[in-house]
């Protein structure tokens, strides 16, 4: 019998074996028990642990994710930019851009490289003569080199273009008198991949030159304690005056790590620095790395770093020691990369760390300061983690960069790609580590909130993914097992997500946000704020029911409109979680709300109630991120699961629910691949026989009680049920994960059927004093585990209100027959 997991300090263990009477809690309100029947028959045969997104990195939050601590623009390089344009009206040599509010000044796409994908000009290629600005009500205005045909209203094409300079871009630049800070070109250090570096030049003696980066800048708390053994290391050349830096690091009311005054060589060299830090339990105020000038000075600046030296060896990655133990504690079925990457093309996502480029997309921006982690390092994460990655594909990829990709993951080392992942530091094919890799199309292409890295309309949409997606299946290195190709929709548009899919038939999945409780007005009393959050997961399969102000069930309604598709294909999730930014909640109200006991249990008993309904593959939204500020000003702790990584460790609860739901589940998403004898083609992709999982049938019967939620935070449904309950059976063992979603009264079950637990069991339960109990600011949340050595299904076990147990056994402990229903084999590690 294995606990659940690694405990952090939000874990409260008992190892004491107890006995089924103390089990039994308080008396129940409700005299009849609830008899919960765990059969043999397979209602899923294969299902996996739920995922989790990694989200954007940030400078200030739980967004501290990598571990070089100044990691927005490392290498001082250039952007990218590529977006996606919807001609409103053309001319031979012109197109009017149909969105009137985009941002770009005049003459920023000059240069840029154009491509048309969809309508009457599709296929013809052009570079930008000049763009002039947006006016009043007529979008910015794109001028050819050459005339050709006549884009239609409804065109759609990509312009694409490099932006070299602004090597300040994720810094902050300072300077006096008549000091500079210039991007740098001809002079460059030794065999570097990069582009550019950063000049700061102070002409006369009063001058002033400062370039610094800061992070962990939350005011009032700390995201990142530095404890440790840390190495600051850069590139350097003197190219004038005193030939000096006056560098400095400090943490805000702390005594400074570094203050050194630098003396350069007149040639490119290496500078490192360490420092010991024991700021065991963080420390509020930001850190400060600063570059000075020293009087009458100039110099060139390259390729900086700072990252603890002492980290844990036995992770090759590049992310904090403390992020990788937090993802493993939670142990995803699923990773998936949305970085902001809309803009980006694939050299760049594999480019090295200081010669990756920023990328940007938006309409509504010309700048972008950051650079993300790119797609080897994900990939290594996911291989590290043993989870199925999840990759957003830029919608502005060529066809021929969707080639490559798939060369890139699955090709031989002596293709073009196959030999740029080798020499990154992995000679053997990403396929050979996973299970299956997700390839999803764009970030919610249909949004318009996304302008310049979106297709808005169904058409062009679902025809662009064709395009890419057959340009992956043509790669002599595509292998179908290997790979699943998604498209995605809008969760409250069911026939608009329909008419997608018809324009699609090469996809492999079709997926979709079911985010919860989106408006929320009525939250007086718990009962009626907790008893619509919990209420809606049944709604959205519930053809009586209304979620989200769909009524018939949202998630039913898509599910039918995508098999009624001209393909149809499985559902899937690629975000999941509340998104509370809506309606007329206090500020009060909101802070014991998104991020409580009862939203947790809301949120990941919605994703199980999915997968019983056949949505296997589903992602929490996300790991980090500490607070979100919506329209009206307020702030909501959205969307992250957890409050921090490596400074007090407390996990939300949706993180905690999902974990359960994840020791229940177990199993593994990822193969262990002999790396030294290769694999046959027909064995790549597949997941090994022990790896399986599947979801048992439960039966209700007895009490079964139920509450008739009246319309409220645009949920409702009669006859909802307080008791909900998923059985999973692997060759390794039984689970039962048991919800009580009463908001006041512990309900009593028994159970029964061929697969109910028995003998040895463990039993994890989360729940705590109040449903609004958040671990924002204390640890009062928590998981317990107790162990049982011989447990009696037939005597009552006592769930309390508000809370989410799981039951785990081995099989064949007991008397009863643990055999799967005849014809479906279940396996398991």
């Amino acid at each position: 019998m294995t606990p659940l997991g690694k405990f952090s300090n939000v874990f409260h263990m008992n190892r004491k074996v107890l006995s089924t009477m103390f089990l039994l809690g308080c008396v129940s309100a409700y005299a009849q028990n609830t008899d919960i029947a765990i059969g043999a028959s397979v209602l899923q045969p294969a299902v996996k642990r739920l995922g989790i997104n990694l989200s954007f990195e940030t400078f200030y939050d739980s967004g501290q994710i990598t571990k070089n601590l100044v990691f927005r623009n490392p290498g001082f390089e250039g952007e990218i930019f590529q977006s996606t344009i919807r001609c409103a009206t053309g001319t031979a040599n012109t197109c009017v851009d149909e969105n009137i509010y985009a941002g770009w000044p005049a003459g920023f796409w000059n240069g840029a490289t154009v491509e048309f994908f969809y309508g009457r000009a599709q296929g013809r290629k052009e570079t930008v003569a000049f763009y002039a600005a947006g006016r009043g009500n007529i979008g910015g205005s794109f001028t050819f080199l050459a005339s050709g045909t006549v884009p239609a209203a409804g065109d759609y094409m990509i312009v694409r273009r490099t932006i070299p300079g602004n090597a300040d871009a994720g810094w902050w630049p300072t300077v006096s008198g008549t000091a500079a800070i210039t991007t740098n070109f001809t002079d460059l250090p030794p065999g570097t991949a990069g582009r550019q570096t950063i000049a700061l030049r102070a002409p006369a003696a009063t001058d002033r030159a400062t370039l610094a980066a800061y992070f962990d800048s939350t005011a009032g708390r700390s995201f990142i304690a530095l404890n440790g053994t840390f190495e600051l290391s850069f590139k350097a050349k003197g190219i004038g005056g005193s030939n000096a830096i006056i560098l400095g690091l400090q943490r805000s009311g702390i005594e400074a790590y570094l203050s050194e005054t630098v003396q350069l060589s007149t040639g490119w060299e290496g500078y490192k620095f360490t420092f010991n830090a024991s700021e065991t339990n963080g420390a509020p105020g930001t850190v400060a790395l600063t570059f000075n000038t020293k009087g009458q000075d100039s110099f060139l600046l390259d390729d900086v770093s700072l990252t603890q030296v002492d980290s844990d060896p036995t992770n090759p990655t590049a992310f904090r020691d403390e992020v990788v133990n937090t993802l493993e504690n939670l142990n995803p079925g699923v990773l998936r990369f949305w970085a902001n990457q809309l803009g980006d093309t694939l050299d760049n996502l594999i480019a090295g760390t200081y010669a990756r480029q920023r990328s940007g997309f938006s309409a509504f921006s010309n700048l972008q300061g950051d650079i993300s982690f790119g797609l080897p390092e994900f990939l290594q994460l996911c291989e590290t983690l043993g989870t199925e990655p999840w990759f957003v594909i830029p919608v502005t990829f060529s066809t021929t960069e969707a080639a490559h990709l798939i060369e890139y993951l699955a090709g031989d080392v002596k293709t073009p790609y196959g030999a740029k992942r080798a020499a990154a530091g992995h000679p053997s094919t990403w396929v050979s580590a996973f299970s299956k890799i997700h390839l999803e199309f764009g970030n919610e292409a249909w949004n318009g909130g996304f302008k310049g890295g979106n297709i808005e309309y169904s058409a062009p949409y679902g025809q662009r993914a064709q395009a890419l997606f057959a340009a992956m299946r043509a790669d002599k290195a595509y292998l179908p097992s290997a790979f699943s190709l998604v498209l995605g929709g809008q969760g409250v548009a069911a026939m608009r997500n329909q008419d997608i899919q018809n324009n699609c038939n090469n996809n492999d999945a079709f997926s979709i946000a079911p985010y919860m409780m989106n408006n929320v007005d009525s939250f007086a009393n718990s009962e009626t704020l907790f008893g619509s959050t919990f209420a809606e997961a049944e709604a959205f399969h519930s053809s009586t029911g209304t979620a989200e102000g769909v009524a018939g069930g949202l998630m039913l309604q898509n599910q039918r409109a995508i098999q009624a598709s001209n393909h149809p294909v499985p559902l899937v999730t690629y975000e999941m979680n509340l998104h509370t930014v809506s309606g007329n909640m206090t500020q009060a109200a909101l802070n014991n709300y998104a991020s409580s006991l009862g939203a947790g249990l809301g949120v990941i008993n919605s994703m199980l109630q999915q997968m019983r309904q056949g949505v296997i593959t589903q992602n929490l939204f996300s790991l980090q991120q500490y607070k979100f500020i919506r329209p009206d000003g307020n702030s909501v702790f959205l969307w992250g699961s957890v409050v921090d990584m490596g400074v007090t460790n407390r996990r939300r609860p949706q993180f905690l629910a999902m974990q359960m739901a994840n020791h229940a589940i177990g199993g593994s998403s990822s193969v262990a691949r002999d790396r030294v004898r290769p694999l046959a083609p027909e064995d790549v992709g597949k997941p090994a026989r022990s790896q399986r999982v599947s979801m048992l049938q439960t039966a209700h019967s007895g009490a079964d009680p139920v509450w008739n939620q009246s319309l409220a935070n645009t949920v409702q449904l009669a006859g909802a049920h307080y008791l909900q309950t998923f059985a999973f059976s692997g060759s390794a063992h039984r689970s039962v994960v048991l919800f009580n979603l009463h908001r006041t009264s512990s309900l009593p079950v028994t159970f029964s059927g061929v697969n109910a637990p028995v003998g040895a069991i463990e039993i994890n339960q989360l729940t705590s004093t109040q449903v609004a109990d958040t671990n924002e600011d204390a640890s009062k949340v928590g998981i317990t585990t107790q162990m049982v050595d011989e447990f009696n299904a037939a005597r009552p076990l006592s769930l309390p209100p508000f809370s989410m147990t799981i039951i785990r056994w081995k099989p064949g402990t007991g008397s009863r027959s643990s055999a799967p229903a005849s014809g479906t084999e279940i396996v398991d590690q």
